[in-house]
């Protein structure tokens, strides 16, 4: 028997410690075992030095006894920056010291258009941030197990959701590779999903918090959570439940923010909102049309939120409540997206994607289209993410992987072959979120097209 079949044979079989634990059955342990490996070679050699020399700044303004904001380097909300902490102190209790240095022969990279610089961090410190990242695939793979087998009560559609996930080549990538913590995000909004589901609406609002916190994106979300909850309850107990899952909110984030209110530093936590703005409106023309286009994006989908709130609480039928809601959250995110994304902002719309997939096979053309997509964009660098282990570890020479690095990046009619290849990606990427909301509002479009050129011929009679 091939090892394909022995896959697809585990995928049936009800084995001892399946039927105690039903997310440890052999097919997953298979698809774990091949995903961490991956992760693991894939993580050894490649890294996007950008995001990663900003994630060392960070570790060491932490181990230098400053704040978050007490020296230039972190602009994010300090959500992230908590997890960085944490970070610090298990490479403090490893011994990994040597966090990077700025390197001659990688000067070239400061000299390219875009998100690059010749500062590298180590391999060691390279993996163990990683670690990070791997560990929250293997929670966010488990939350869409548990999702899909909750809802379907079907054990193989659970196995395949994880597979899915778990063995996707960007959701890999990501986080072997760019090393950006949108898993983590992504695992903060599942789980309040789950909670929501689950009637626990305190924690669904903290973790609902801490998401948004992370990536606004899931902010949008509240109005659907909260129309969830007073369709799910009724009366005074309805709008008891809704103040708790905003007062949990509320609570959070004066929580989080208390370290920087207290040093006085709390407009610095968003300054990564205020500079994103500030850029996409700059004074070129192409920056204003694209910094405004994004914000009408943005209110859009806060409408389609809304519209889906309203659906969702005006429904009393309880059979159809995780229907609505997982709905609500795939075409909401989708239309999100309508503003061409960074790929790692992808994979907040992937999960959902693979939730509509249990129903409809049909999406199964958007998922492979995103996933090619986003996985093309993030290794569009080619040479650059070889970087970290040609420098410290001997097995690659520096000045060949520059030569390489000048090659693909070196300009021709104004294009670089690795601009070349983003834009392809970013293509195939975007077809794939049309594709998504086509899927969903196509047959309506359709039907409306029909409508009115039959009501024309009519007239015309």
């Amino acid at each position: 028997m091939s090892t394909f079949s022995k896959f697809i044979s585990s995928l049936k079989e009800k084995d001892d410690l399946a039927r105690s634990v039903p997310f440890l059955c052999k097919a997953v342990v298979i698809i774990l075992i091949i995903g961490i490996v991956t992760r693991i070679f894939l993580g050894s050699f490649l890294t996007f030095v950008y995001d990663m020399y900003h994630w060392g700044v960070v570790i060491q303004n932490i181990n230098s006894g400053n704040g978050l904001y007490g020296l230039t380097g972190y602009f994010y909300t300090p959500v992230w920056g908590y997890f960085l902490g944490v970070e610090a102190f298990f490479q403090d209790l490893f011994g990994i010291a040597n966090i990077g240095e700025r390197l001659t022969g990688a000067l070239l990279m400061d000299s390219i258009p875009g998100y690059f610089t010749g500062t590298v961090t180590t391999v060691a410190f390279n993996i163990s941030v990683k670690i990070l990242f791997w560990i929250s695939d293997i929670v966010v793979g488990y939350l869409i197990f548990w999702i899909i087998r909750d809802v379907t009560k079907d054990h193989r559609k659970a196995v395949i959701g994880f597979a899915l996930w778990f063995l996707c080549p960007f959701v890999i990538t990501v986080g072997s590779i760019t090393a950006q913590f949108d898993t983590i995000f992504v695992m903060m909004t599942l789980l309040s999903v789950i909670m929501l589901r689950r009637g626990r609406y305190m924690e669904s609002g903290v973790m609902l918090c801490i998401a948004t916190l992370m990536k606004f994106f899931s902010g949008i979300f509240i109005f659907i959570f909260i129309a969830h909850i007073l369709s799910k309850n009724k009366g005074n107990e309805a709008n008891k439940k809704a103040a708790i899952f905003a007062a949990s909110i509320a609570v959070t984030a004066f929580i989080l923010f208390l370290p920087q209110i207290l040093d006085g530093t709390i407009a610095d936590a968003f300054l990564f909102v205020t500079s994103r703005v500030s850029d996409g409106v700059g004074s070129t023309t192409v920056g204003m049309l694209g910094g405004y286009a994004a914000l009408c994006v943005y209110v859009i989908a806060i409408t389609v939120s809304i519209l889906f709130a309203r659906r969702i609480k005006n429904n009393d039928d309880e059979e159809r409540s995780d229907s609505l809601l997982f709905d609500a959250l795939l075409v909401t995110t989708a239309v999100m997206f309508l503003y061409p994304p960074l790929p790692q902002y992808v994979l907040l719309l992937l999960p959902f994607v693979l939730f509509a997939m249990v129903s409809d096979a049909r999406y199964r053309i958007p998922c492979c289209l995103l996933m090619v997509g986003t996985t093309i964009v993030t290794l569009s660098g080619g040479p650059m993410n070889l970087v970290a282990v040609a420098a410290y570890t001997g097995m690659m020479d520096l000045s060949s992987i520059m030569d390489m690095v000048r090659s693909v990046t070196s300009p021709f009619m104004g294009y670089s072959p690795s601009d070349i290849v983003a834009f392809a990606g970013y293509v195939i990427q975007y077809i794939g979120i049309l594709a998504v909301l086509w899927l969903r509002f196509g047959k309506r479009i359709k039907d409306a097209i029909h409508r009115q050129t039959v009501k024309e011929v009519s007239a015309d009679r």
